[in-house]
């Protein structure tokens, strides 16, 4: 039997569920709840997206809307059709949709409803009144069915891990994001707690805990979410991709030699590949020029989309490669660079502009470790880049090229 009560303790008077830590994502999509459109928030577990949802509800709530004309259900243990859970909503407040006038609805971990693209397309041209709120677990199950099927009917978000600034939130900490030149030291050792801890409840964790919680995040993901939606044949390999990316993050992906070395063919491990990077596990980056559509073709690169699973997953981590994902997953690069022995590690590319990016986690950086970066800059033309040091803050300027050396404290809070 469907009890709404249990998912909906707003509609006790005076309740609140009093989540008064907000992540960024939260401000922005206060300015989506009365348009048209429904509002999806995809990501990775565990990062924070049904709190997201409570804390619009309390915002509703406190902001005149009525408790009972607010609507949350999660799809996570229980499945329901949305027509049986709009039924009993209508029930509860004893009027049809569309005499009650507007009425918000949260749809949780939607993507477990088989077909639920087009179960709220329905609702949503049928009842213009109803507000849409929907979350999920990965990206393929909302974009490609909203594109699909809710085309101009649904603005989507992604819920990534904390930021730096986030996260020094989370702890408490809000002040040394605000006055950084105040608490230089402290930042850097702020730094080497958030690289393990990116997920909010990891932010004041046990360290004990952090290993267990990581593991159960990338298992729950690896052994029940994706194999439910995609044809999976071998469980256990998703887990070993993860391993070997994550003792070798922003490794030259030969496609074919991995395959060898894992036992299956080439089309086995380019798909579930893709299926790692649908559920918000590995992040793929593709070596730049200047035709961006040239560059897919070319070598990749892979990543966790967090280095807090690199350092989990990894025994024994190498700290410079772990910044290098850590700037990679944080900027959401897409593209790297490499000529022959000259590369760099992450290059942006946003409205035209081109930003290369170096990660040196050290204060002793010569000419030398720039090689690669000048030689960039020459043949793209391009007047400037930064390169992320360990403490080390200066600029510099190599054959008219404007370097910019900034500790990695600083950029992660300025980037």
């Amino acid at each position: 039997m469907l009890n709404l009560a249990k998912y909906n303790f707003h509609w006790r008077e005076g309740f609140f569920y009093g989540y008064d830590k907000r992540r960024d994502l939260y401000y922005e999509l206060l300015k989506y709840v009365d348009v048209r459109p429904a509002v999806g928030v995809i990501g990775l577990r565990r990062t924070g997206k049904t709190v997201l949802l409570k804390q619009l509800i309390d915002y509703l709530i406190e902001k005149g809307v009525e408790r009972e004309k607010i609507l949350y259900f999660s799809f996570d243990e229980t499945v329901f059709s949305l027509e049986e859970v709009i039924s009993e909503f209508q029930a509860r407040i004893g009027v049809e949709l569309g005499k009650a006038g507007k009425v918000y609805i949260f749809l949780d971990e939607v993507q477990k409803l088989e077909g639920w693209q087009d179960q709220l397309k329905y609702y949503y041209d049928s009842y213009p009144e109803i507000k849409f709120f929907v979350s999920g677990s990965s990206s393929l199950f909302l974009r490609k069915k909203a594109e699909e099927s809710l085309a101009g009917r649904i603005f989507l978000f992604q819920m990534p891990v904390l930021s730096f600034r986030e996260f020094l939130r989370l702890k408490g900490d809000e002040e040394m994001a605000e006055k950084p030149e105040l608490f230089k030291e402290a930042l850097k050792e702020q730094v080497l707690l958030y690289v393990r801890r990116q997920f909010p409840e990891l932010v004041t964790a046990d360290e004990g805990f952090i290993h267990l919680y990581v593991e159960s995040i990338v298992n729950k993901a690896v052994y029940e979410d994706l194999p439910k939606i995609f044809p999976i044949e071998y469980e256990d390999l998703l887990k070993r991709i993860l391993y070997i990316v994550a003792a070798n993050p922003g490794m030259i992906t030969d496609y074919e030699g991995l395959a060898n070395d894992l036992g299956i063919n080439r089309m086995t491990l380019t798909k579930y590949i893709s299926y790692l990077e649908r559920g918000f596990l590995l992040q793929k980056c593709y070596n730049f020029s200047r035709n961006l559509l040239t560059s897919e073709k070319k070598t990749k690169r892979l990543y966790l989309t967090s280095p807090s699973l690199v350092v989990d997953l990894w025994e024994t981590p190498d700290f410079g490669r772990v910044v290098e994902n850590l700037v990679i997953s944080s900027s959401q690069a897409r593209f790297f660079w490499r000529n022959g022995r000259d590369e760099v590690d992450c290059v942006l590319v946003k409205k035209g502009k081109v930003l290369p990016i170096e990660c040196k986690y050290k204060n002793n950086i010569r000419e030398r470790d720039l090689r690669g970066l000048l030689k960039f800059l020459n043949k793209f033309e391009i007047p400037g880049a930064y390169v992320i040091s360990e403490d080390l803050e200066t600029e510099r300027v190599i054959d008219g090229k404007e370097i910019i050396i900034i500790p990695l404290w600083k950029w992660l809070l300025e980037k």
